[in-house]
């Protein structure tokens, strides 16, 4: 006699869920209404399959869960988007989850949900603050495209404005950086950062097969590149591609930046160590602090704009004056160019 597989609840979700045919199906928040839809399933399975559509939106059908819809667009970013995509609203959308009742509808969803939720996090500078309210808010417009509700209660709900990237890391500053990081694994990690300017995302991804040791450089296909509209090309400096040669002899295979345990470095191990030494200089910093101080460099090494924009990967080069205003931090700088531009 077949054994089927019994629902099962996911604490972090706050939902009941059931494996059939290799694809976890969502039941749910209540445990009565999800064997009641577990056994629902389990006899149609014995008719003709057919494509059920979506459910209409309307009073004729019952205002869907606000984790149910959550959970529908992580699935569907599980499938069509990049894993850090994913993860990136996973973690987001999960807490936000966590905040509000299980049995919350959508038609009851309301603006100020969000705005408590984020309140709660004071500590969070702006542009981590409106990324939280963006997560819930595509979410929601993800279920008003499929059709579940008319219109998401959130659309019209304001997000904090994103703070300039001003922070520019002094070469004493890096050195002492350097002197209070004991492994080498993070100095490594460090010091390619400090001298090509790469983003985080792609030093913590690159792996042998995107480096070409004769170009001095990694190359990401544009499947792997943000936007994924062109591939993605990080210059090696002589510093930078030593330490590449080297990491290639140990890691032929999978990601070439590893902490002291042998694991792929990700973003929080990342912070945890800018908060460890923080301690110590009483500076917080970051692996995009130093990619801006890059950028900072080479304008101020008289590397026109356009040269810049290209090599630190933008697609749009308005984007150097819009989001990066470190020359304003260099008044010096500013006044040599001025008198330089009058003779």
């Amino acid at each position: 006699m077949p054994r089927f597989r019994k629902p099962f609840f996911r604490a972090d979700r706050g939902l009941w869920y059931v494996q059939l045919d290799g694809r976890q199906h969502n039941l749910g928040s209540d445990k009565d209404q999800a064997f009641s839809t577990y056994h629902a399933m389990m006899a149609g399975r014995s008719q003709p399959a057919q494509v059920a559509a979506p459910p209409a939106a309307g009073p004729s059908a019952p205002p869907k869960l606000v984790v149910v819809l959550a959970d529908e667009f992580l699935a569907w970013c599980e499938k069509y988007r990049s894993p850090d995509t994913y993860r990136w609203y996973k973690d987001r959308l999960s807490a936000f989850c966590r905040s509000i009742p299980a049995d919350l509808t959508v038609d009851r969803l309301k603006p100020f949900h969000v705005q408590q939720w984020v309140d709660a996090r004071p500590h969070l500078a702006a542009g981590s603050r409106r990324n939280l309210i963006a997560a819930v808010k595509r979410a929601m417009r993800r279920a008003e495209e499929q059709g579940y509700l008319d219109r998401s209660p959130v659309a019209h709900m304001k997000k904090p404005r994103c703070g300039k990237k001003e922070q520019v890391v002094s070469p004493a500053e890096f050195a002492a950086i350097l002197a209070n990081t004991a492994d080498r694994e993070f100095r490594d990690l460090l010091t390619v950062t400090w001298e090509t300017g790469c983003r985080p995302q792609e030093s913590l991804r690159v792996e042998a097969r995107h480096v070409d040791v004769a170009g001095s450089r990694w190359v990401f296909p544009a499947s792997e590149a943000k936007g994924q509209k062109q591939p993605r090309v990080v210059y090696l400096t002589p510093p930078a591609l030593a330490i590449v040669r080297r990491l290639l002899e140990q890691r032929p295979k999978g990601p070439l930046f590893r902490n002291t345990e042998g694991l792929p470095w990700t973003p929080d191990a990342t912070n945890c160590r800018f908060r460890t030494l923080r301690r110590k200089l009483a500076v917080k910093y970051s692996l995009y602090a130093l990619r801006h101080t890059w950028m900072n460099r080479m304008l101020m090494a008289g590397v026109d704009a356009l040269t810049v924009a290209v090599l630190a990967g933008h697609s749009d080069p308005s984007t150097l004056a819009k989001h990066y205003q470190h020359l304003s931090q260099s008044p010096s700088y500013l006044l040599g160019q001025a008198r330089r531009a009058t003779g």
